[in-house]
């Protein structure tokens, strides 16, 4: 059963644009709260008078940011190691797109119309050796 579903995620996540899954525990990571007891979380937040910041790591994180129907999130993946990746996931917590580095060139930008108020996810994870990932996130 545990190999029908890493088999799962791994074709959906081919079809969303990610090679690879980094890591074991992120064999369900078609759903954030698969995930969500195993990573730390990280609010989002912008400095005064700003809708956009850059976040860099190579730890495995979660970051929630809390939006508005209606607006626009855009997710700029700007560089990433070779097994690092950034997912974004709906208030439902299901993945609406995924990066990961293989083939990143010059970046990736992703703009979503959010269809719902409420907490959107952003998964940044390092893989198994802890590569470097850089996105902005800002919203309008």
């Amino acid at each position: 059963m545990r190999s029908l579903l890493i088999a799962g995620a791994s074709s959906l996540l081919l079809t969303l644009g990610m090679s690879s899954i980094p890591a074991p525990s992120f064999a369900q990571a078609t759903n954030i709260q698969g995930i969500s007891s195993s990573v730390a979380r990280s609010r989002v937040t912008f400095a005064k008078g700003k809708s956009s910041t850059t976040i860099n790591g190579a730890e495995n994180r979660i970051y929630v940011l809390r939006a508005n129907a209606g607006q626009k999130l855009t997710l700029n993946v700007t560089n990433l190691g070779a097994r690092a990746g950034v997912v974004l996931y709906n208030s439902k917590g299901k993945i609406v797109k995924g990066f990961n580095g293989y083939g990143l060139g010059d970046g990736q930008r992703f703009t979503y119309k959010l269809p719902s108020s409420g907490d959107y996810y952003i998964l940044g994870y390092g893989g198994p050796t802890y590569h470097l990932y850089e996105f902005t996130v800002s919203i309008k």
